[in-house]
């Protein structure tokens, strides 16, 4: 499919830097529905009370939140996490080529990965990314190449802390594009962040060769900078008609000390010449100046920036979050409780009515009433009693919020009501974990996935003598270290995760078994064509025992003749000592030491 471009009016800079700025603006507001629901649903997942959230103007006098929407969140959060990334390997190398097919090419790919995983953050990066993927709907990344040195502080010698590929997440607040165009990858995108002036004249020092910024309008932008810190707040604002987003005013933006930069990346369409301009990178300051503009060589990543949505809509690139029809559901169960603990306010401390002539005296704690009119009378006016079965709701409505969620139930320990067959436990696990697991395969497949393939791409192109990869050596639960270069890293074929689909088959096949044992355990004429040995390796793969060395064929027998043999050692001992007078008691007790001693010595 091709890709989407934009149409500017001529590339002179400094009204391309207008044009960005203004294409921005109307991509942020186009985004506003999407912003204010995204902004309600933090509300509730942080909230501590209903006045922090949009039921703050409830008739109730008490304000308290059942955090179900937090507790949501946070077991999917835990379950994605520990689903995808349960093992340090949690992904393979799939070769295209039979050349590349060897072990050793896919050993030196797969340590490589994983080893600068283990040091750059990957994994934090990955649980943050979930964070934004179940908070909002959807989550950014991109992928660079980064050499990380810092300087020693007793020699002053500057060394390397890291070097190697590393994921960093862009906010989704912080990203926008055409969401009208059917794929990700094919949409223009303009990056906004904001950095402070001394970071960005670091940047343009430290730029690599052929990304070179505009010297002239860095220096005039360093002197704007020192002429507007003169200025006072009413000519700043009169003078330069610009609002930045989180700032009150144009004086409060340039007196913070921050810059905005707006990368823009992409196509660009010039209707003045009527010339389309390729994978396009450009970078506008404070929404004006143009200090970048050229061809995209994947200088900071911006050639693998990749999205992941949670439910997708047709013909709209922002997805919509799993928690976002819970809010309504949300509100409720807060209005439910808290009308609730009103009502029972009301039974604690009921308004009375007074009927005819009442006196009423207080004698210590007791309140004594004296009626004088025979028609007289005082009663409470409680509420119905009826109002505390709000608990059940409650429930009912909280047990729903967690299946439309997609949450795996069984992972909190609850189980459906009612008598059922083995075959029919396994049958409803596997449909209710169901959502949950085409979740976890989709964000493999849209993010996890073209992130490690983007990784091993910015690693060949910028490898350019040896790295090392740390191998775990199972046979002696050590570790050791191997040399990387660039040709181990130059292959055909792609990555692939696989620990979404490792998780399901192994919950599966557990169930499964456990299944199948009970049915085996009723049929003993079924039983005989199904050997102990191939069903105790089946379990020892299924749950994962293959490192503990668990497994051992006959074990237990070699176990009870050893044990045997000990017995028989204690039993000799005990007839030697009684045949020489000694009472039982001393001769149970010589034995048993005796026995210590030979298992101590492995006899």
């Amino acid at each position: 499919m091709a890709k989407a471009s934009v149409e500017l009016n001529g590339l002179e800079p400094h009204s391309l830097g207008e044009q960005i700025a203004s294409m921005y603006t109307e991509w942020n507001t186009g985004r506003q529905v999407w912003l204010n629901r995204v902004k309600e649903v933090i509300q509730y997942v942080y909230a501590t009370s209903t006045r922090e959230t949009t039921n703050s103007k409830n008739p109730w006098s008490h304000s308290t939140v059942i955090p179900k929407l937090t507790q949501i969140h946070d077991n999917l959060g835990a379950n994605y996490s520990n689903a995808l990334f349960g093992n340090r390997q949690f992904f393979t190398f799939d070769p295209a080529k039979r050349s590349d097919a060897t072990a050793k090419k896919r050993a030196a790919i797969v340590n490589y990965l994983a080893t600068k995983h283990d040091y750059s953050g990957f994994r934090a990066v990955m649980k943050k990314l979930l964070d934004d993927w179940v908070q909002t709907g959807n989550c950014f990344c991109r992928v660079e190449y980064v050499r990380e040195v810092e300087k020693d502080s007793i020699t002053g010698e500057d060394y390397v802390t890291y070097e190697g590929p590393k994921v960093f997440r862009i906010s989704p607040y912080d990203i926008v594009f055409d969401p009208t165009v059917a794929e990700f990858k094919d949409s223009p995108k303009i990056i906004r962040e904001l950095v402070t002036r001394g970071e960005l004249f670091r940047r343009v020092e430290d730029s690599p060769e052929g990304q070179e910024y505009d010297a002239d309008e860095i220096e005039r932008l360093k002197k704007f900078y020192s002429v507007i810190s003169g200025w006072k707040e009413s000519d700043i604002n009169k003078n330069i008609q610009m609002q930045m987003d989180g700032f009150a005013s144009p004086s409060h933006y340039f007196r913070s000390g921050k810059v905005e930069l707006l990368h823009f990346v992409g196509d660009i369409y010039d209707q003045a010449t009527g010339t389309l301009h390729k994978s396009q990178v450009i970078t506008v300051v404070d929404r004006r100046c143009v200090i970048r503009q050229g061809k995209m060589d994947d200088y900071q990543g911006f050639g693998r920036i990749y999205h992941a949505g949670w439910r997708k809509r047709t013909d709209n690139l922002w997805a919509q979050g799993p928690l976002d029809n819970l809010v309504g559901m949300q509100y409720l169960i807060n209005h439910l409780e808290n009308a609730r603990a009103d009502g029972f306010d009301q039974m604690l401390s009921p308004d009375r009515v007074h009927i005819g002539a009442v006196e009423v005296e207080k004698d210590g704690p007791v309140t004594n009433y004296f009626v004088d009119d025979a028609g007289g009378d005082v009663r409470n006016l409680a509420p119905d009693p009826t109002v505390l079965n709000a608990d059940n709701q409650i429930a009912l409505k909280e047990a729903q919020m967690e299946a439309y969620a997609g949450a795996p139930r069984e992972a909190m320990g609850i189980r459906t009501p009612g008598e059922k067959t083995a075959f029919e436990v396994s049958s409803l696990q596997n449909a209710a974990g169901r959502l949950f697991q085409t979740k976890i395969e989709d964000f493999e497949q849209e993010l996890v996935e073209p992130v490690l393939n983007g990784e091993l791409e910015v690693a060949v192109r910028n490898l350019n003598t040896s790295d090392v990869a740390k191998v775990l050596d199972e046979d002696f639960g050590v570790e050791e270290f191997v040399t990387i270069t660039r040709d181990d890293l130059v292959a055909r074929g792609v990555l692939k995760a696989r620990g979404a689909s490792h998780y399901a088959k192994r919950a599966q096949l557990v169930q499964e078994l456990q299944a199948f044992s009970n049915v085996l355990a009723g049929d003993p004429d079924l039983k005989v064509h199904f050997p102990a040995k191939p069903r105790a390796r089946a379990w020892n793969e299924a749950l994962g025992f293959e490192k503990l060395e668990l497994y051992q064929p006959f074990g237990q027998i070699d176990e009870q003749v050893e044990l045997a043999e000990h017995q028989q050692v204690a039993q000799e001992q005990v007839t030697q000592f009684t045949a020489a007078g000694v009472t039982d008691a001393e001769a149970q007790d010589r034995a048993a030491g005796a026995a210590g001693e030979l298992a101590g010595l492995g006899i």
